[in-house]
């Protein structure tokens, strides 16, 4: 899970600097080097052409991203109400253990909207977090991120 999180975390910080160099290579166009050569050999419109599919191509990926993180919010979400159910109804340790890849997906989500600038969102990120844990670990996100790491060292 660590290598799709690093894989995420790129993805995220180059959006922004892909977008970025087709705008630089359309405005600029004109001025780019071997665009003269390029557009011998591959016609007028080939760097239009590239652009056109770079975009396509990054829009394909964002769509599939919006799918994983649909599916992923579902499961957890899922989870969430059926620990929610069986915990009301004092069945919380059988249902910690069948959804503990879902419990540990829900515990991310929440150590990570501890960061988040709004007081209302911690405050709520906290107290899911001590329903879902069983224990409250304080306001600091690193508390919960070496809770976390204890966890996922520990799931088969």
């Amino acid at each position: 899970m660590k290598t799709s999180s690093g894989a995420e975390s790129l993805f995220r910080q180059l959006t922004p600097l892909v977008l970025l160099g087709v705008l630089l290579v359309l405005v600029f166009e004109p001025w780019l080097p071997g665009a003269s050569w390029l557009k011998s050999k591959l016609g007028e419109q080939v760097i239009l052409r590239g652009c056109v599919v770079m975009l396509g191509l990054y829009v394909l990926l964002l769509w599939g991203e919006s799918l994983r993180l649909q599916v992923m919010l579902g499961g957890v979400l899922q989870a969430l109400r059926q620990f929610d159910r069986d915990s009301s109804g004092g069945g919380r340790a059988g249902a910690v253990a069948k959804n503990s890849k879902a419990r540990l997906e829900a515990a991310r989500l929440l150590i990570a909207a501890m960061g988040s600038g709004d007081a209302a969102i911690r405050a709520t990120s906290r107290h899911n977090l001590q329903r879902l844990v069983g224990q409250d670990l304080g306001d600091d996100p690193a508390a919960w991120l070496a809770w976390l790491a204890n966890e996922e060292s520990a799931a088969p």
